[in-house]
């Protein structure tokens, strides 16, 4: 017998899925606020974590075009499965009440590593550009800036992958407080 078990694919997959989604009530998790990315790959993958991590809202914040064909490749149809939108920066500034509190994924002077914070359970994960990161006039108006600790030497990740880490951990702190 092999402990490990057998890799899940296909409708077994879908079904075991959505066996869990009916049997456990919990909460949607944190809307995503995602500032402009650059990478197609991401923001696809910004859906797929949506997606799994049972988010309903993702709002992408770009005064670009996106490649919708290169983000249905990595989103592997969950562009269709999350409600996204795309607006300016303009936009969001003045409309951010409806998605406070804002929580920024961003390592800055005062950030609090994510592991020791009590993440609130209505939120809206903000997370920033590849490169330099979230805009200052988003930054400002959040209430904090979570950071994930590091241990190499590298002082950062990729933004999708701390998004991930973010969702999941919002989702084990909401399992535990129920």
């Amino acid at each position: 017998s092999n402990a490990s078990g057998a890799q899940l694919a296909g409708q077994v997959l879908y079904e075991r899925q959505k066996a869990l989604r009916a049997q456990t009530p919990f909460p949607p998790a944190p809307q995503i606020i995602a500032t402009h990315l650059q990478v197609p790959d991401n923001i696809g993958s910004v859906l797929r974590l949506a997606d799994a991590a049972g988010s309903g809202h993702v709002i992408f914040i770009s005064n670009t075009e996106i490649d919708e064909k290169r983000i249905r490749k990595t989103a592997r149809s969950c562009d269709s499965l999350v409600a996204w939108e795309v607006y300016s920066l303009e936009w969001f500034l003045h409309e951010q009440a409806a998605f406070q509190p804002l929580l920024a994924l961003e390592i800055t002077s005062q950030s609090q590593n994510i592991f020791s914070t009590v993440l609130p359970t209505r939120c809206s994960f903000v997370i920033g550009n590849e490169r330099h990161g979230i805009p200052t006039a988003i930054l400002s108006s959040c209430r904090q800036a979570l950071h994930i600790p590091m241990y190499g030497t590298n002082g950062s990740m990729n933004v999708t992958h701390a998004l991930g880490i973010a969702l999941f951990e919002w989702r084990r702190q909401q399992s535990h407080y129920k």
